[in-house]
């Protein structure tokens, strides 16, 4: 909950407010499966969760009416937040509109917080207040917790805002849009670097229209195919295994007595690998002194890639952020250990395919908790392409995945800065 603090004793030209006060809160339409896919742009759970702002496009539909479409439109400077949640720490999160959705409705899964007609407020800032813990810490002292989260109209009435005048708003969200924007540039880079590559992959692998010797596609012109138990492949191709290109490295079981909170020798876990990248901030620690026992095949390099093995994350694979720091491998995450020149980035690439997540899913399956071996990964059939091609592709795309490294770092970097100048400046403690 906001600290209980007198007016007088805020900074000059700050005030504090009740959330509803400044707000109206309308709740989003729930339709039957059938009514989606077609009719008008739908703002979806997924596009609010873990978003500062709505996404420039809305690419999901749903059939809606024109009551509906005036009742849950979206304009500017609209919140939406989240109001149910598996746990705690996920309930609540907002993102904002930066501009009118003509014809757009929302889903029931959040609520919609519209500014009152005499609020002046800037929805740039109001975006990061929402993100900064004295805001996060009010919602989740206020939710209640039973199968799931949730969050109704009688908790957000207790909500309160400290907020300073129109122009400090501007000042302060001027900076952290500025560091937002370079954010979301290297995330839009990476995006690009990472579907040139998968074109590349399927068009050499998949499609088999690698250049022949001629530097023509393979396949389209003509090139001789033959008969596997992978279906057709071209002639002098063989089939082989993940093993064939890369061994993976298990992690070191660490013992739950080992994590410290703080440190600098940090430990990266299955939780840390979401969206083909490696989350190297938010780690566990070990000592110094246990690191310097622990074997250096653990130790992770910049560029690694990474394989979740157990869990609900079960065949997930990373990059690893370029980086300075001290990381060790933990048990149930797999390292890439090259064979040959461009296994990496081919097993990179082939499992990150659906249909290899799927038959990774399905190996994994028959526990309580999913679960697949190194052997188990090794052991997948593949198509195995030249020696030489493998290398062509690594000098096409080795180049790609270093950038894609690089540009996480400069996203880590900037977060950092983010992360750190919120709270000062949502508090005041830095003059505008």
């Amino acid at each position: 909950m906001v600290e209980n603090k007198d007016m007088e004793e805020l900074k000059e030209g700050w005030r504090k407010v009740k959330l509803l006060d400044y707000y109206e809160v309308t709740n989003g339409l729930s339709k039957n499966k059938s009514e989606f896919g077609f009719g008008y742009p739908f703002l979806t759970f997924k596009e609010v969760f873990n978003n500062y702002f709505l996404p420039e496009n809305l690419v999901n539909l749903a059939n809606s009416t024109v009551k509906e479409r005036e009742k849950c439109s979206i304009k500017r400077g609209d919140i939406f937040i989240t109001r149910t949640s598996e746990t705690m720490e996920e309930l609540g999160i907002t993102a904002v509109a930066l501009k009118d959705y003509p014809n757009a409705t929302f889903n029931g899964f959040t609520k919609r917080l519209r500014p009152k007609s005499h609020v002046e407020i800037s929805p740039e800032f109001i975006s990061f207040y929402l993100k900064s813990k004295e805001f996060r810490n009010q919602i989740q002292s206020f939710s209640s917790l039973t199968t799931r989260a949730s969050l109704n109209n009688e908790m957000l009435e207790k909500l309160e805002l400290i907020i300073p005048d129109m122009q400090k708003q501007k000042e302060i969200a001027k900076i952290l849009k500025n560091l937002y924007d370079k954010i979301e540039i290297n995330n839009e880079m990476n995006k690009t670097l990472e579907e040139m590559a998968q074109t590349l992959f399927k068009r050499w692998f998949i499609d088999f229209d690698f250049p022949n010797e001629n530097g023509e596609p393979y396949r389209s012109s003509g090139g001789k195919m033959v008969d596997s138990e992978l279906g057709e492949i071209p002639e002098g191709w063989k089939i082989g295994k993940i093993g064939d290109l890369i061994r993976v490295q298990n992690g070191y079981a660490f013992k739950s007595k080992d994590f410290l909170e703080k440190g600098t020798v940090g430990i990266i876990k299955i939780k840390n690998i979401s969206d083909r990248k490696v989350d190297i901030n938010k780690s566990d620690f070990i000592s110094e002194e246990l690191a310097k026992a622990i074997d250096k095949k653990f130790f992770i390099q910049s560029s690694s890639i990474l394989i979740a093995m157990t869990g609900a994350e079960v065949g997930k694979v990373g990059i690893v952020p370029e980086h300075n720091k001290k990381l060790y491998l933990n048990q149930r995450v797999g390292k890439f250990e090259e064979l040959i020149n461009g296994g990496k980035e081919f097993s990179y690439f082939y499992l990150n395919k659906e249909e290899t997540q799927e038959l990774i899913i399905a190996k994994s399956a028959g526990s309580a908790q999913p679960n697949i071996s190194s052997k188990g990964i090794e052991e997948l059939k593949i198509v195995l392409p030249s020696i030489k091609l493998l290398s062509e592709f690594e000098k096409n795309i080795g180049k790609s995945l270093k950038k894609i490294a690089l540009n996480l770092n400069e996203i880590n970097i900037l977060t950092e800065i983010r992360d750190t100048l919120l709270p000062k400046l949502m508090s005041g403690e830095i003059e505008m």
